[in-house]
């Protein structure tokens, strides 16, 4: 099979490798699409403690090729999705039915081979059926919208509770339409790029501020009626923006970071976070909620193919990846 091999630092191959052989846990998927993101880049230049060589792709979808002899409910020619976290079962994490928090975590395409290539083998509890309602391209970017839906899950929304988003990237994009769909009273955003507002004007978000007009905010109803919002989302993760999420979530509200733009902020305000009594999450995986995730991309309540700027082949991805600025791209691995 064709597979994009990261060899070495700033080094992607486009290689012939042998097809897996998959044990009686496991099933093999015959890749249609794969996303790109930017952790795969990120990997690639060296930013990741996992060594090469292995194929990147956590971002998959495709139809099941076999299964293994221990798998009852799943079948070939299923058409699925991936969830790339792959828990041990044995720690005391697992134990406690909160796979999440797993002591030796792995995941496809970070850790283990991925799915950037004609075929992939995962274990079976790791595969999700997805209906016709979900085309092949939604399916590809599936997985990035289940880490915002969890995270908005531990947080919650209340109904008519007033949310501020910082970002204008796919996580903002999955951020709006999932905590409109949990009831938000108002959703306001706070991006960098104008020419993105319309795409979310389309999913019915209508507050506005560009990042350099922040002090703008302080005429916002819900800053001058309550002092700031509910709930506060950076999806950014830029020193800047962690520091004005703290700023312009109210009283008693809640965080949520998100973003992973800098590893470290330069600035972090722990004292207005203390006198505000503020309630802080961090959230990557959420396992439990791929069923309800699935159920509704299938009924319309969250959109994910408008994200998509790029269809490419694997041949080109080594290029794409050198200039890449975070635009959502899939791999088109169908022959």
């Amino acid at each position: 099979m064709k597979a994009l091999i990261w060899e070495d630092k700033a080094v992607l191959s486009l290689r012939e490798v042998p097809v897996p052989e998959i044990e009686a846990h496991e099933v093999l998927i015959r890749v249609s699409y794969t996303g790109m993101c930017a952790t795969d880049k990120e990997i690639v230049t060296g930013a990741f403690p996992t060594p090469p060589p292995y194929i990147l792709g956590h971002e998959i979808t495709g139809s099941i090729a076999s299964v293994g002899g221990l798998i009852q409910n799943l079948k070939a020619g299923d058409r699925v999705v991936v969830d790339p976290a792959i828990p041990c079962q044995e720690c005391p994490a697992c134990h406690a039915n909160r796979p999440e928090y797993c002591y030796v975590y792995r995941e496809i395409g970070i850790n283990e081979n991925g799915g950037w290539a004609e075929f992939v083998k995962v274990p079976g509890r790791c595969v999700h059926r997805i209906p016709d309602e979900i085309t092949d391209l939604s399916a590809a970017i599936f997985e990035p919208m289940t880490c915002p839906f969890g995270a908005v899950e531990a947080a919650n929304v209340y109904p008519g509770d007033d949310v501020l988003i910082f970002g204008d990237g796919p996580a903002a994009f999955y951020f709006a339409q999932i905590v409109k769909l949990k009831g938000a009273g108002t959703i306001s955003m706070v991006m960098k790029q104008p020419e993105r507002i319309s795409l979310f004007n389309s999913i019915g978000v209508k507050n506005f501020y560009l990042i350099e007009q922040i002090k703008d905010m302080a005429s916002n109803a819900v800053v001058k009626e309550h002092n700031g919002f509910d709930l506060a989302i950076d999806a950014v993760g830029a020193s800047e923006t962690v520091k004005h999420t703290v700023t312009y979530a109210k009283t008693g509200g809640r965080i949520i970071f998100y973003g992973l733009k800098d590893s470290a902020t330069d600035y972090f305000p722990h004292r207005e976070v203390i006198f505000k009594n503020l309630t802080i999450y961090g959230k990557t995986n959420s396992p439990s909620i791929w069923p309800k995730a699935i159920q509704c991309v299938k009924q319309g309540d969250i959109i994910l193919e408008p994200l998509i700027e790029k269809i490419v082949k694997p041949e080109e991805v080594p290029g794409l990846l050198q200039q890449w600025e975070g635009k959502k791209a899939v791999i088109d691995w169908r022959t």
